[in-house]
């Protein structure tokens, strides 16, 4: 080994918390182990030895380190540096994230691209110099570092999202003469497209929205804010649903991506004449199961929001009975497929409101998505909702 090192501190960047870094290091010569650890602690780390691939794996199992350094070879007169393989691959599998320095003293060019494709993160050949070791190990803690930093700032965004998108879907109402809402959804990521409101109107009125934003993830849920931030200021007490649609059309067809769309459902409940108003805009029509066993599916509209300006919508109005079971949901319900390939398809939603028609409101919202899950085996491929709407 020859000395090139200099003696740097080990103080943290400006602004930020010195800490000593933790290094654990792995052969089987003695000599060699006691050569690095004295490197290390003349740069100001602290470091760890241990001699075996169990030792390291018992080490990391009961200590956090910011780095491993390991030899390749642990059987005098092998070169084939399988142990020490074997070992990368072991600590991958229960600590994918520290830094791995391998150094050995049989390097090869294939040797050193099997390693990393184990999962080692750099490669240094007997005899080193110790400024190289040095400035390795330096930059390996450096960028692990920044990926810490990145992935918590990443869940913190994460939660973020998930509680504004919680908000977003205001899936229950208080029950209101005699009508309750019960919902619930599922995102295929920490966030999504699917979208539903319940707006209380007056003390006898209510509005309930359904979306589904052609698109998953961040930019299907950046579109969802959008479209309850202009439902929002377009909805008031007097809201009719066919203007409402017009409205959120022309304003989406400015700011809606190429390729992108939004179906959308829109109906205001009069609890008090039991009335609902309703336009449905190229989304998946509401099914209303009668008590007398019969179905209806709710189409009048028009055209899916932010394609065209010029689209026109239309809305209509039908009478609510008691005993009726009105359920909104988006595609993920309808086309999640069985490992089959079989969709559970509009046939089966209705199936499973008849069976449970005397149910509330969340019983019947909870045995559809039930049903759906069972039907999928909970491999969902789209964000599912479901809301249902009980009149007692």
């Amino acid at each position: 080994m020859t000395n090139g090192s200099q003696s740097t501190s080990m103080a943290a960047e400006t602004g930020e918390e010195t800490r000593v870094r933790r290094v654990l290091v792995a052969d089987d010569q003695a000599d060699v182990l006691h050569a690095i650890a004295l490197l290390l602690k003349l740069e100001g780390f602290e470091s760890q030895t241990v001699m075996h691939p169990t030792a390291v794996m018992e080490a990391l199992s009961r200590s956090e380190f910011d780095l491993l350094i390991t030899d390749l070879n642990y059987t005098l007169d092998t070169t084939s540096g399988t142990e020490g393989l074997d070992l990368i691959s072991s600590i991958r599998k229960i600590n994918p994230s520290v830094p791995v320095l391998v150094i050995t003293a049989w390097g090869t060019i294939e040797l050193a691209v099997e390693a990393l494709q184990r999962g080692a993160s750099d490669f240094i050949q007997k005899p080193w110099t110790n400024s190289q070791l040095v400035q390795k190990a330096r930059d390996l803690m450096a960028r692990a570092e920044q990926a810490r930093k990145l992935k918590a700032e990443a869940e913190e965004e994460q939660q973020l999202s998930v509680e504004i998108q919680r908000k977003l879907l205001s899936l229950n109402l208080p029950q209101q003469h005699g009508i309750t809402v019960s919902g619930d959804s599922r995102s295929m990521r920490y966030v999504g497209g699917d979208y539903c409101h319940l707006t209380t109107l007056t003390p006898t009125k209510f509005a309930v929205s359904i979306a589904d934003v052609a698109g998953k993830g961040v930019p299907g849920a950046l579109l969802t804010a959008s479209l309850r931030g202009l439902e929002k200021s377009i909805v008031t007490h007097d809201v009719h649903p066919q203007q409402l649609c017009s409205s959120l059309n022309e304003a989406l067809c400015e700011i809606m991506p190429i390729g992108k769309f939004v179906s959308f459902f829109f109906a205001v409940v009069d609890t008090e004449s039991r009335t609902l108003f309703y336009s449905n805009a190229g989304h998946n029509p509401p099914i209303l199961v009668r008590a007398d066993g019969s179905v209806l599916e709710l189409r009048v509209g028009g055209g899916v929001l932010g394609l065209f300006t010029e689209w026109t919508f239309e809305q209509t109005h039908l009478k609510l009975e008691s005993g009726d079971r009105l359920v909104l949901y988006t595609d993920g319900i309808t086309e999640v497929e069985s490992p089959h390939n079989e969709e559970f398809g509009m046939e089966r939603v209705k199936q499973t409101v008849l069976r449970n028609c005397q149910s509330s409101a969340e019983q019947i919202q909870r045995a559809v998505m039930h049903a759906v899950t069972q039907h999928c085996e909970e491999h969902f491929h789209d964000d599912a909702t479901v809301v249902v709407v009980c009149v007692d």
